[in-house]
């Protein structure tokens, strides 16, 4: 317990340290919003193939009625504006660029997209493989990314938005994790040295 000689400062003294935490660091230590970008010039590699992707559910509970996961399409509208926010410059290919072009080769590969059964509410899990390479065509980095969403799955007039839906946030989870793994990796970050 905090022990003054004056009773009447404990009070205030506890509580401007209890304000104060949260803007106090360590002695060198700055944090800044710069700081979470990776100052790389990048190409995220989206080729049409990839747009294209898409998975059928797995299970005996599948019906045909349920249709695809157009996993592809969302990733394509997903994946440049979260990992933008990753590097401090970031281009849209379609296939991989010249060497030159980019310190940074992005190469996204969806690999499986499968829902859970449940009554009302579904989820639904995305995996995507992140492969790095430098300018020099080496890989530098590889990593396994989950997206994940749930929601509530209507009848049968609304089940095309409702996939949609799903797919589409468990997408944007799975950009947003992507952009997050990509900066605290100490791969990428060797490379902005």
């Amino acid at each position: 317990m905090l022990q003054t000689r004056h009773p009447f400062l404990a009070s205030p003294l506890l509580l401007a340290l209890v304000l104060l935490a949260p803007f106090v660091t360590a002695h060198g230590q700055t944090t800044s919003p710069a700081d979470t970008k990776l100052s790389l010039r990048a190409a995220l590699v989206l080729s049409p193939e990839f747009c294209a992707t898409s998975f059928k559910p797995k299970g005996s509970w599948v019906t045909k009625e349920m249709g695809t996961f157009k996993v592809g399409q969302a990733a394509c509208e997903e994946l440049e504006p979260a990992l933008k926010g990753a590097f401090t410059d970031l281009v849209r290919v379609a296939a991989a660029p010249p060497p030159e072009d980019a310190q940074v080769i992005l190469l996204p590969r969806l690999i499986d997209a499968d829902a859970s059964k449940s009554f009302g509410k579904r989820e639904i899990v995305v995996l995507l493989e992140w492969t790095v390479k430098d300018k020099f065509g080496k890989t530098v980095w590889i990593e396994t990314v989950q997206g994940s969403a749930k929601h509530g799955m209507g009848n049968a007039f609304t089940h095309g938005k409702d996939m949609r839906l799903i797919v589409t946030d468990s997408v944007k989870d799975l950009a947003q994790q992507s952009a997050s793994k990509m900066v605290a990796s100490p791969e990428l970050r060797k490379l902005t040295q």
